[in-house]
């Protein structure tokens, strides 16, 4: 009996497509090549031979392969990659700790070489990846499903983005939502610092930083991850979202391993990053609040080690229980201090600065995204400090906020993910920084209370500052300090639920060793580059790993574009 061929395809759909592309390949072969030399005919065979098979043998192999495969290959890719992580953190801590006050030089030093030599490379891939998402979700790739064809959406749409906003950005909006504001309008990059155009471009600039750019960063790797756990049969691992771009097995091993171990260590001092800055803003709010002189190691200490705790006690009840419902808390009193600053500030004025952004932000938007101002010194420098940072902290970010997004999203579209994770979150944060920003700025320039430069002075204490002017301000600077403590505890939950996922084959239910492990690692981490060398020793952590990181999604998005290409039918004319 004649054995079935290595490279035959089962399912007839498949074979179509890629006979279809095969026949698109040779037209455009035959257009290249002169027919008019010898042997021309013989070359394109031959190039067509070479591009079948490597469409066939690796990219849909899948097609062919049982779970238990797909699974025994995950597992030689996860390999070593849990001590590799762990080891590599731990040097970092040891060179934190004896570094001293030199780490505070040396990470300048690091944001000072990305700002000079690299702005011009995150700014194409921050506004290439948000193209890429709205050419997906306007196109035909927009109505896959994320799961079985007829699977529904596994949270309500509250729950979902409680979750993914609380993971995605909750800490930063309450530290930089009236800073960051005052900072750009008392020293703007573009106008007259303290005039009113200076007042407008500082909004405009909070909503580049945290609107489509940040959630387009997020949602290329949870669309990815997604699509490829959901349809694929794959486990939760970055790795998996990557195509077999050899098909030499060793080389696809090294790769994938390569690919894990990068987005393990992103997630690690991108989620420190952000641990560190809401432990500095709750040490900095209860000085200042209650006067308790919690603004030094031993207070750091303290507070890491609670939240150490409660997140482990929210761990134990699992996604459903304890994340969600720490993200839905979350969300509720964000949304009543959100009101109640609205309300009892200028509302008005607060109403016009909203709209005034919306159009401002749109009509700047394309500008933004790839403007360098090479000929300005202080615009990058600005530049360094502001949007790069920023950009790094959301590449950082993005393997641990996509593969959470990834989990929670299964039953939804590609263009149901990629639009609510681009526009709610956007918008949201856009009115955030309106009612905070607006009023703070009302306050210093029409009102004519000084509180900007105090905020300058210290960033962390800019909400707090703010409350000290409303009614209230005790009730609201408490509720502020218990917000940061929960979105604090939820973001240690899904950091360190996504990490252990990562470190142990994708399970998408690790155990609580793994998860106590990676809670004390991070924490343990935040403390010691807080300690060390402040926000600036954390953001140049975060700069160091985001760029290894930056070509991962790179692969993630061609990778995703092509396998869609081939699953959904052309059009054809």
């Amino acid at each position: 009996m004649k054995e079935k061929e290595t490279n035959e395809i089962v399912n007839p759909e498949v074979q179509l497509e890629i006979d279809s592309m095969v026949e698109e390949y040779e037209i455009e072969l035959r257009k290249e090549l002169d027919l008019s030399k010898a042997n021309s005919y013989k070359e394109i065979e031959r190039k067509k031979r070479t591009f079948k098979a490597r469409i066939i043998e690796n990219e849909l192999e899948d097609i062919r392969r049982d779970v238990k495969e797909i699974r025994d290959e995950e597992k030689s890719i996860i390999g070593i990659n849990f001590w590799i992580s762990l080891f590599v953190t731990v040097l970092v801590m040891i060179f934190a700790f004896s570094a001293g006050e030199d780490l505070a030089d040396f990470a300048q030093w690091i944001a000072g070489f990305v700002t000079k030599y690299l702005n011009w490379f995150y700014v194409l891939v921050a506004s290439g990846f948000l193209i890429f998402l709205l050419f997906l979700a306007s196109g035909r790739f927009g109505s896959v499903v994320l799961g079985h064809p007829d699977e529904r959406p596994e949270f309500s749409n509250f729950s979902w983005y409680s979750m993914l906003f609380s993971a995605g950005m909750g800490v930063g909006i309450l530290f930089y939502g009236s800073a960051e504001p005052m900072s750009h309008f008392l020293n703007s990059p573009v106008d007259p610092s303290g005039s009113a155009a200076a007042a407008t471009s500082a909004m405009t600039y909070s909503a580049f930083h945290w609107g489509l750019h940040a959630w387009g960063i997020y949602t290329v790797c949870a669309v990815g991850i997604a699509y490829y756990g959901f349809r694929k049969r794959k486990r939760y691992l970055v790795s998996s979202s990557i195509l077999n771009f050899t098909s030499n097995k060793k080389l696809q091993t090294v790769v994938k391993s390569t690919t894990d171990l990068i987005s393990i260590l992103a997630v690690i001092f991108g989620v420190s990053t952000s641990l560190g800055v809401g432990v500095l803003q709750i040490s900095k709010g209860l000085n200042h609040v209650f006067d308790m002189g919690t603004s030094n190691f031993m207070g750091y200490a303290v507070i890491i080690s609670i939240i150490t705790l409660v997140f482990i006690i929210s761990s134990s009840t699992g996604l459903k229980k304890g994340i969600r419902i720490l993200s839905n808390l979350n969300m509720i009193i964000a949304i009543l201090l959100l009101l109640f600053v609205f309300i009892v500030g200028n509302t008005l004025f607060d109403l016009k600065v909203f709209v005034n952004s919306i159009g401002q932000y749109l009509q700047e938007l394309p500008a933004l995204s790839f403007r360098l101002n090479p000929y300005d010194a202080n615009y990058e420098n600005w530049m360094g400090d502001w949007t790069l940072s920023y950009f790094t902290w959301w590449i950082a970010w993005a393997p641990f906020v996509g593969i959470f997004i990834a989990r929670i999203s299964k039953g939804r579209t590609v263009r149901e993910l990629i639009v609510g994770c681009l526009l709610v979150p956007a918008i949201f944060s856009l009115f955030w920084f309106s009612v905070f920003g607006g009023t703070a700025i009302h306050l210093e320039m029409i009102d004519k209370i000084p509180i900007g430069g105090a905020m300058l002075k210290e960033i962390s204490v800019g909400t707090f500052l703010l409350f000290e002017q409303l009614p209230l301000s005790s009730v609201t600077s408490v509720t502020a300090l218990f917000l940061l403590f929960t979105f604090l505890v939820t973001s240690a939950d899904s950091a360190t639920f996504v990490i252990s996922m990562m470190t142990s084959e994708g399970d998408l239910d690790p155990t609580m060793r793994m998860k106590i492990t990676w809670g004390i690692v991070l924490g343990v981490l935040s403390l010691v580059l807080l300690a060390g060398g402040g926000i600036k020793a954390l953001q140049a952590a975060t700069l160091i790993f985001a760029f290894p990181f930056s070509f991962v999604l790179i692969m993630i998005a061609r990778s995703l574009y092509f396998r869609l290409s081939i699953q959904v039918k052309k059009k054809r004319s």
